[in-house]
């Protein structure tokens, strides 16, 4: 497992290395995610209730990070999807299993909706986008200034500054209106604020930086 290793905080640089190193892990791990989820779809049935929160639960173990169903009769329901995988800042894409790995590769946070109109019709549609991005320069400011070490805690903290993008969005209809400096967005349990910009091309967020609740610091580079 790759682990920070230091006494105290760990150096800036140093940081910035093993973070990446783990950021390109877990792109490799989840780039063929979306096969997977596909494979389970294809060989589901979700006539019935039951049927349908098999299928869910399959997505979930297929490596999605969380599923909600909307369960319906004959057939027709819904699944909500979050799932993260590698994102190439370079080409703007998703990393997938045939992409090589970036050096430093950032996080898509995606929301994706799957949906089956029932009624006889053995058709699912899923609906997909990325709604987060997380930097490395943020997930490395994790590891310094909270005590991020290794992949485990990269997962958690992942899931973490997701679980508090979602509530702001939820929360704000003008989320994507994000001043120059971002918003300021509380990511508990965790005594700090994930710093969300606007992505330039996409109708997503950037978390640009991490600063701890008792911290000065203003750096969003």
């Amino acid at each position: 497992m790759l682990e920070i290793k230091s006494v105290g905080p760990p150096p800036e640089r140093y940081a910035d290395r093993v973070v990446a190193e783990m950021m390109r892990d877990m792109a490799r791990t989840h780039a063929t995610l979306w096969d997977a989820i596909h494979d389970v779809v294809k060989t589901s049935r979700g006539g019935s209730p039951k049927a349908q929160r098999k299928l869910a639960e399959r997505i979930k173990r297929a490596g999605a990070y969380r599923t909600f169903l909307t369960e319906g009769k004959r057939g027709r329901f819904e699944i909500l999807i979050y799932d993260f995988t590698g994102y190439d800042v370079a080409r703007d894409a998703e990393i997938t299993g045939d992409d090589p790995i970036p050096e430093k590769p950032w996080i898509s946070c995606n929301v994706s909706v799957l949906t089956s109109p029932g009624n006889g019709q053995d058709v699912i549609k899923v609906h997909a986008r990325p709604i987060l991005f997380i930097s490395v320069h943020a997930l490395s400011r994790m590891a310094q200034r909270l005590g991020m070490r290794t992949s485990r805690h990269l997962k958690a903290a992942i899931g973490i500054i997701f679980n508090g993008c979602i509530k702001f969005v939820n929360a704000n209809e003008k989320w994507l209106d994000a001043p120059p400096d971002g918003w300021r967005v509380p990511i508990p349990p965790i005594p700090a604020r994930a710093v969300l910009k606007r992505h330039e091309k996409r109708s997503a967020l950037i978390c640009a930086t991490i600063l701890r609740d008792d911290d000065n610091a203003t750096d969003t580079d």
